[in-house]
């Protein structure tokens, strides 16, 4: 009797630490995600995709530039992103909340699931382990297509377990839907991702007739086409070689080709083979510090973990984390965003290990305080971000601002001295930015623009001519990440029969 109260007290009072350290990184996310500006390029690329979407209407065709198409990425995360828009306004909380709101889904997914599998203290512990590293962290206030692939994998990972373990029809049904939403999310890669490791699950325990009982192979991939086929047809309508370049591109040639020269929006990231193993020791940080102590005195004991009666609970796990690793070993075109879909395996893994070793409250304890100096970075970070943003955030925030705080007129835009625009100034001008490094061109936009303004490096001013100069009065002196920048506003109309001197 004495043993289940001291249970009973143990749980409740590590289920108040747990919610005190995960109410504590939501109150920082949320600060966070309305103060930082949106960063280049990733999150300001996809926040002007929905920015033009929601301002033409085109629920199809995803474009950027000034309605140039975007055949890089599915429209899911972008249509959470304008739903939010429209429902909001327009500014960095409300872009960001989608992913936001998809990270709390999947550690609810991840809670039920250990709660399900291994009782209540086992599932507090791999949400504090989830919501508490690194590359979650980011990815739950982030504007970029990986949340909505985060949350898909995991449901179609859970969704198969508990359709294999305790066949249900709504589980076997949301598996399939998982796998339409991944073909909407990022492609191919998510049916990959979460196809492999089943496969070799299924191998490994010969559950292939269950495997066929359990889930309702035609209806569901039927429901899966019918989720994610038509968007992939109307698409290849309106844009010709859009399936040609994602599905062949983005799916082969980006991962197994170091130099693809194929990419239309950005460039190879030609990394060394192998370099996913280090993003995830650096994104399960401060977890894979204790995962190495943990292996240092407990991994003999994993062997015999393995050939325990749990129906293949912990090998599953095991797949889950690490064949994404395994799968991207041998490409060198990779990010850190990778790693994103073993984080929930890995959070499932860690609680469940941490029960069978028997290391219950010593190491409760020491998940609490590390817990609570990982939330205390987030926030310093955080603080970091919101006070010196020019120092640390790499966004046209700053500029496009001041130049709002200008007496603009509706035909007034901001000219940029630069070989390529960034995706940050169009969203915040809202579409009223061009770039240019030809001076003839620069003469002539302010000749048919005359009350619009120009952005220049302060160490770039000396390729101008004076005389072009002399036209404009400087109105700021902005700070950013990447130098010194200043705004200029055009003083002297610049007429359209005297555009020869500049050439």
């Amino acid at each position: 009797m004495t043993d289940v109260k001291n249970e009973l007290n143990f749980s409740k009072n590590f289920y108040y630490q747990v919610a005190f350290i995960l109410l504590f990184i939501l109150i920082i996310r949320l600060f966070a995600m309305y103060f930082v500006p949106l960063m280049d390029t990733t999150e300001a690329r996809y926040s002007e995709i929905a920015r033009e979407m929601l301002s033409s209407h085109n629920w199809i065709t995803l474009t950027h530039n000034n309605g140039v198409p975007f055949m890089a990425k599915p429209p899911l995360s972008t249509w959470l992103s304008v739903f939010c828009m429209q429902l909001f306004g327009l500014n960095e909380l409300v872009l960001r909340l989608p992913s936001l709101l998809l990270s709390i889904a999947i550690l609810w997914l991840v809670w039920a699931q250990a709660r399900k599998q291994s009782g209540s203290v086992v599932a507090l512990i791999s949400i504090v382990f989830l919501a508490g590293n690194l590359y979650f962290y980011l990815n739950a206030g982030t504007i970029m297509t990986d949340s909505s692939l985060l949350f898909c994998t995991t449901l179609a990972m859970i969704a198969f377990w508990r359709s294999m373990i305790d066949p249900s029809k709504l589980w076997s049904y949301l598996f399939f839907i998982a796998l339409g939403l991944n073909l909407l999310a990022k492609g191919l890669i998510g049916i990959v991702l979460t196809g492999l490791p089943i496969f070799f699950w299924t191998l490994i325990r010969g559950q292939w007739r269950a495997l066929w009982h359990n889930l309702p192979w035609i209806k569901g991939s039927l429901l899966s086409l019918a989720i994610a086929l038509p968007w992939y047809i109307l698409a290849e309508i309106r844009t010709p070689g859009l399936i040609n370049y994602f599905i062949i591109g983005e799916h082969f040639s980006r991962f197994y080709v170091p130099s693809w020269t194929g990419n239309k929006y950005g460039y190879s990231h030609a990394k060394p083979y192998g370099l996913i193993w280090g993003y995830g020791l650096v994104g399960l940080f401060p977890w894979s510090l204790v995962a190495g102590f943990w292996l240092l005195n407990h991994g003999k004991k994993l062997p015999s973990f393995l050939r325990q009666n749990d129906k293949g609970w912990l090998l599953y796990l095991l797949l889950w984390a690490y064949m994404p690793f395994l799968f991207f070993t041998f490409s060198r075109n990779i990010i850190y965003t990778y790693v994103f879909p073993s984080l929930p395996a890995f959070a499932l893994l860690f609680a469940e290990l941490w029960k069978r070793s028997g290391i219950r409250e010593q190491w409760a304890k020491k998940i609490i305080y590390l817990s609570t100096l990982t939330a205390i970075s987030f926030f310093v970070a955080t603080t970091i971000f919101m006070l010196n943003p020019a120092k640390v955030a790499k966004s046209q925030k700053l500029i496009v601002s001041e130049w709002k705080k200008q007496p603009l007129s509706p035909s007034s835009k901001l000219f940029y001295w630069a070989t390529r625009l960034e995706y940050s100034a169009q969203f915040y001008s809202e579409g009223r930015v061009l770039t240019t490094r030809n001076l003839y061109y620069l003469a002539y936009l302010f000749a048919v623009n005359p009350d619009s303004y120009l952005v220049i490096g302060a160490s770039e001013l000396p390729q101008l001519p004076r005389s072009f100069l002399a036209k404009f009065t400087q109105i700021a002196r902005i700070e950013l990440l990447e130098g010194t920048s200043l705004l200029f506003h055009n003083k002297d109309k610049i007429e359209l029969a005297n555009l020869d001197q500049w050439r």
